[in-house]
């Protein structure tokens, strides 16, 4: 009896201890019911993986890096003040502009800026050779930034060309994620540092109990990928350094992605950003006023662009904000493309209003994915969305890892972030928002291109599911905040 008492007692005080823990911080109710049901029924494993992943934010993480952000604004303030002074975009802009745009001033950490040339490049095919020139023309300075760089081909052409443009006097820099990147041997970059460069990884995983010790999480990943070859041409989307990219990895297959290549002074924000990410890295500052160089600014064609990075320092997410408040301002059309689809409750809001006000939303996602859970949790959202009236395309040629969207004709995006939770508010990511038809209308050819290798899925489709893949994706769809 006495025993049977003291049980009700524990399991009492195990509950209540849950509670205490999950509910103090603040999240989203269905992440907070995700991991009050992995602590109950998961009650060590639970712990464990709540410990190292779980706490809504890390403020040794965040003090760190808004410290770091704090040193290269004043850095860049002292060298480009005028470039980064908030300021509206032309009066004679259509109204939706004017208002995303003042969101992104407030925001993120740089302004929307005029006088910029971009140029979409479609697969690794055509951004390698691309970043490449750029590389080997380098004057001062080349600084890149991957979530994923493999040992394979691809990988080391690039270190080697890296390692040339150090031998001739370039200060090179190179920055991956130590999780993203953690099958590169520790040797790799060896030829790279021997040349005068520099290379570092991203929060390296460590200790795991000294990181539970300082209430860190081991899951803030940087996924940005920025290539700034002397501060005046910048390269950023969705590829990463690996022959996958490129197609030649035949369990994959085919390999679509997207870049951007961008000329002006938006350049100096992908900069900045850069340099941010280096010091809470390695600590050093990047202070040579050539870091930061007057931008040119490209003629009649000129673009209005923002870069807007994003991370868990931030007590907003400045991409799912602009994401919502530019599909919410869409009129006309709402296509998007995105590998892992798991939207967060505002993002999904805004696309079912928008179907149900007549607004084209079409989604195109991969067919095969390459994380079967995150899959399954992402095709839980689409009997809603359908619904609505939601038009969903699956990519049938290989695997889609491009993240971009439109809207109207006014807007699009290119950048890291995924349409998911985990990219809203766990890792550090960069987009360009690029305003203005030409861009948009690039966006839109290869979104039209692309949809001729995918198969739309319908309402019928959606009712032909059998009960195991209804019960796979409910499972999944519950631990989807947490993916």
């Amino acid at each position: 009896m006495l025993e049977s008492i003291l049980s009700l007692i524990g399991a009492g005080l195990h509950v209540a201890a849950i509670f205490v823990l999950v509910m103090a911080e603040r999240r989203e109710p269905t992440a907070t019911l995700s991991w009050l049901l992995a602590l109950i029924f998961l009650p060590i494993v639970g712990l464990v993986l709540y410990l190292v992943i779980g706490r809504q934010r890390a403020r040794r993480v965040a003090d760190a890096y808004v410290e770091a952000v704090e040193r290269v604004d004043e850095v860049v303030s002292r060298e480009r003040l005028e470039v980064f002074q908030p300021r509206s975009v032309a009066t004679e802009a259509p109204r939706e502009v004017t208002i995303l745009a003042e969101l992104g001033s407030r925001l993120s950490s740089t302004p929307p800026t005029s006088g910029n040339d971009t140029r979409m490049l479609v697969d690794a095919a055509a951004a390698y050779p691309a970043i490449e020139v750029a590389i080997g023309g380098a004057r001062h300075h080349v600084h890149v930034e991957f979530f994923i760089v493999r040992d394979d081909d691809t990988g080391r052409r690039l270190r080697d060309l890296l390692v040339a443009t150090a031998r001739r006097g370039v200060a090179v820099r190179f920055l991956c994620d130590a999780v993203g990147s953690r099958d590169l041997p520790r040797d790799f970059f060896d030829p790279l540092r021997a040349a005068g460069g520099e290379a570092a990884f991203f929060r390296p995983v460590g200790k795991i109990l000294a990181r539970i010790y300082l209430r860190d999480r081991v899951d803030f990943r940087n996924h940005r990928k920025i290539v700034v070859v002397d501060g005046q041409v910048g390269y950023t989307g969705g590829i990463n350094v690996g022959r996958e990219y490129l197609g030649l990895d035949p369990s994959r297959g085919h390999w679509r992605d997207s870049h951007v290549e961008i000329r002006g002074p938006a350049v100096l924000a992908m900069q900045k950003a850069f340099a941010e990410d280096w010091l809470a890295a390695t600590g050093e500052l990047l202070t040579d006023p050539d870091h930061y160089p007057e931008p040119l600014l490209a003629g009649a064609e000129a673009e209005v662009v923002q870069i807007v990075d994003s991370g868990p320092d931030r007590s907003h997410s400045p991409i799912s904000y602009l994401f919502v408040q530019a599909f919410a301002l869409a009129y006309r059309r709402i296509w998007l493309t995105s590998p892992y689809f798991i939207p967060s409750p505002p993002i999904e809001q805004a696309l079912l209003s928008a179907a149900l006000r007549g607004v084209d939303v079409r989604l195109l996602v991969p067919r095969r994915p390459d994380h079967r859970i995150t899959a399954w949790a992402g095709a839980s959202y689409f009997r809603a969305l359908l619904e609505a009236g939601v038009r969903i395309h699956r990519y049938e040629d290989g695997f889609i890892h491009a993240k971009v969207w439109l809207v109207d004709d006014w807007v699009a995006s290119i950048g890291s972030a995924n349409m998911d939770i985990r990219s809203f508010d766990l890792n550090y990511e960069l987009n360009a928002i690029v305003y203005g038809p030409r861009f948009n209308g690039a966006v839109a050819d290869q979104f039209l291109l692309d949809l001729e290798s995918a198969e739309e899925w319908r309402l019928a489709d959606e009712d032909a599911l059998g009960p195991a893949p209804r019960l796979l994706r409910a499972a999944a769809r519950l631990a989807s905040p947490i993916l």
